[in-house]
């Protein structure tokens, strides 16, 4: 027979489980011997909802002939450093945490099946009697920012002339940088037509000279025009629901010129988010909920997760929206403890999802 009770009755067996908080969720065996009374204890998750924003900065850097752009390539270039940034994606997920109020003690006896269970590193139950890992997907990361990716340009110099070097000013470097460019533009246009006395002698060779020039006139032209470092960045935005659902209240902000900001930061527009109910579990009759804690009492306590429709909104359109599990919606449920009894030998190993505390999976193993 499986008997659980409130852990507050057990603060002894709290030293099992490990309170962490590195970001990314570890499950761990936890054998259960007479050494611990036979039992373990175990907390529910509580939903927390994360949005997930992929931000391209963009960091341009004028060329330090950018004052002759105009002059010798008819373009107009700002000659000062310039950052922007732009919403690529968002999405929407949950993760778990460890709901201090809701901590059971699993205690097993000889009879049963279950010898062992798997928590999180902050106590979160996993499985009872599982063998497999933690799905992916289930981690729970909780850094607010990282870059994900970043593009270098080249800023290797072009092998202009030894006279751009002696130049005693600005404008004749240019005029040479310029001179250059052109050059190099027509020995590929030369090579491409077939205008030169000594082409390359196959396709993989002129594949060569062809790249080495344009590498030349980007490095060139790079003088002039600047060029823009790229880095794509990932900003997590927690928010914490209650039962109620809730209507455009200012979640974060974001400026094209500075980035994510913070709900108090106003340099930024609000985006906004709503969550509204789809799925909720009604409240009980004061004699059945009095009813349904005593077949708690005996059981392994997990949630069922109620839903919610929850959209984000930035200048009037929608930049995510998706139906969420949480299990502020829901309630408590009983598995019952039979289930664990020896059964020809067969063990019943039951998994659950650490977001929400629901059953992911009951099989035998």
């Amino acid at each position: 027979m499986i008997r659980l009770e409130r852990s507050l009755c057990a603060l002894g067996l709290l030293t099992l489980v490990h309170i962490g908080l590195e970001a990314q969720t570890k499950v761990r065996r936890y054998d259960v011997t007479k050494e611990t009374d036979y039992g373990i204890v175990y907390r529910l998750p509580e939903t927390r909802i994360q949005a997930v924003f992929s931000v391209r900065e963009r960091v341009y850097t004028p060329g330090e002939l950018s004052g002759y752009a105009n002059k010798y390539l008819n373009r107009k270039v700002t000659p000062e450093v310039k950052t922007t940034y732009e919403i690529l994606s968002s999405t929407l997920r949950v993760v778990g945490v460890p709901d201090t109020s809701h901590e059971y003690l699993i205690a097993f006896d000889k009879k049963t099946t279950a010898p062992f269970v798997k928590l999180t590193d902050r106590g979160i139950l996993y499985s009872i009697n599982g063998s497999g890992d933690l799905c992916q997907g289930l981690t729970s990361e909780t850094h607010s920012e990282v870059t994900k990716s970043k593009i270098l340009p080249d800023r290797t110099q072009p092998a202009l002339p030894r006279e751009y070097v002696q130049a005693g000013s600005k404008a004749k470097q240019a005029a040479i940088a310029a001179s250059y460019l052109y050059e190099v533009r027509e020995n590929t246009m030369n090579i491409l037509s077939g205008s030169v006395d000594n082409m390359p002698k196959d396709g993989e060779s002129m594949r060569l000279v062809l790249e080495r020039l344009r590498s030349e006139e980007h490095r060139a032209q790079r003088l002039f025009l600047g060029d823009t470092t790229e880095r794509i960045i990932e900003y997590i935005f927690p928010y914490t629901p209650t039962s109620e659902d809730v209507t455009d209240i200012v979640f974060a902000r974001f400026s094209p010129l500075s980035g994510m900001k913070s709900v108090d930061d106003l340099s930024g527009t609000p985006i906004y988010l709503s969550l509204r109910a789809t799925e909720r579990t009604e409240e009980l009759p004061e004699k059945e909920q009095k009813k349904k804690e005593k077949q708690l009492e005996g059981s392994i306590v997990y949630n069922l997760p109620g839903q919610a429709l929850v959209t984000l909104n930035y200048e009037g359109r929608t930049i995510a929206s998706d139906k969420l599990p949480l299990t502020q919606l829901g309630s408590k449920q009983a598995l019952a403890p039979k289930m664990f009894n020896l059964t020809q030998g067969q063990a019943t190993a039951v998994y659950f999802d650490i977001r929400t505390g629901a059953i992911l999976d009951i099989r035998q193993e």
